[in-house]
């Protein structure tokens, strides 16, 4: 059964302590501004272990703000969170925003004051990870990021804008949302046009030749861009987990590329697309993408074709040289057991027999 894609641009990860007053502002922030960003809203238990959900939004995320607070280190989850997160930014392009609130850097490094009594108190229970959370807490250290400081609303606002600046240079190729108070280059504005982007999840599933590649593909591209949707690509080719990625998410062993996701679903796919309420731009999609399929379709039946044909040519002539030359040796012996007449083996690629000419006077007559 295909899963709901839970696409982010961010990922939030932060302790409970800060939920309701700078994590939720940062989050409100950056949905103001047009990014998808992934806060759980429920409270975690010390010592759960990680859902699916939680997971799954790091899977599905491009990056990840960690909002270290005094008390971070105290929850296993989230210490677990930070493994994931770090184990994704080392093998993608995912980058990783720290934000210091109320908390030293050089505490989080070195696991000095709360974060060093915190490791020490774990080690009763989950002393086979606080290594590794150890290390993570290391590396993450070393990892530019910001000290909250000064009035929180203006913190946040650069925040965000710094978020933005990072996620197009680390993401070029994707369309971004479109900052508050903007309108979308190539349009006019009007009453009727929302600023802010649609809330559609859009992941484009790609290769290197489709980005490389000729008009078709360009085209899917340039309408993507000119609607007011936010989107990823996700080049197959670059990181090859992205077929696999796919695969599960359509709950299929082969997939076709490109290949358009809109909220969990295959825009081409025999379910029907929830949201997309552009009609027109969703009908143009669909129509150079059926293309394309028709296209490659066409393109395997030609090579399977001209496959069979070649082999059956190659075939065809070794038979008339097997014959020819059996000819030759049976005119030149035609004495001799079985065991020393000559033997022919014909090999292709769907038959293999060895044959024994016969010595008869019939046969010899008629060669």
């Amino acid at each position: 059964m295909a899963k709901e894609a839970s696409f982010c641009h961010v990922f939030l990860s932060f302790k409970g302590e800060t939920r309701n007053n700078f994590t939720c502002f940062l989050y409100e922030a950056l949905k103001a501004d047009g990014f998808i960003a992934f806060m759980d809203k429920s409270d975690i238990c010390v010592g759960d272990e990680l859902n699916s959900t939680i997971m799954e939004g790091i899977r599905s995320s491009m990056s990840a703000i960690i909002v270290f607070s005094q008390t971070y280190a105290e929850s296993t989850w989230c210490l677990d969170e930070l493994v994931l997160i770090l184990e994704r930014y080392k093998v993608s392009r995912y980058f990783i925003l720290p934000i210091f609130y109320e908390v030293e850097i050089h505490d989080i490094k070195h696991q000095l004051g709360n974060y060093g009594i915190a490791l020490e108190k774990h080690r009763a229970r989950h002393n086979h990870k606080v290594e590794k959370w150890r290390e993570a807490l290391v590396e993450v250290g070393n990892i530019f990021g910001e000290q909250v400081e000064g009035l929180q609303s203006t913190f946040i606002q650069n925040t965000v804008k710094l978020f933005r600046e990072r996620l197009a240079v680390r993401f070029p190729e994707c369309h971004h949302p479109v900052p508050k108070g903007q309108v979308l280059q190539g349009m006019s504005a009007s009453p009727s046009l929302r600023h802010e982007s649609s809330a559609d999840k859009i992941l484009f599933y790609t290769t290197t030749r489709a980005n490389n590649g000729g008009g078709v593909y360009k085209s899917l591209r340039k309408i993507l861009e000119s609607g007011n949707v936010v989107y990823e690509v996700r080049n197959c080719s670059d990181e090859p987990m992205y077929v696999s990625e796919l695969k599960e998410l359509l709950g299929k062993k082969k997939v076709r590329l490109p290949t358009v996701i809109v909220n969990g679903k295959d825009l081409c796919g025999e379910e029907e697309v929830e949201g997309f309420y552009d009609i027109e731009m969703k009908q143009e999609l669909k129509g150079i993408l059926k293309a394309i399929y028709w296209n490659q379709y066409l393109g395997k039946k030609i090579m399977k074709k001209e496959r069979k044909r070649y082999i059956f040519k190659m075939q065809f002539e070794w038979i008339i040289s097997a014959l020819c030359t059996f000819k030759t040796q049976c005119k030149c012996n035609v004495s001799g057991d079985a065991e020393q007449r000559p033997r022919f083996t014909a090999v292709g690629e769907d038959f293999l027999f060895t044959f024994v000419p016969p010595v008869s006077n019939r046969f010899l007559s008629d060669v």
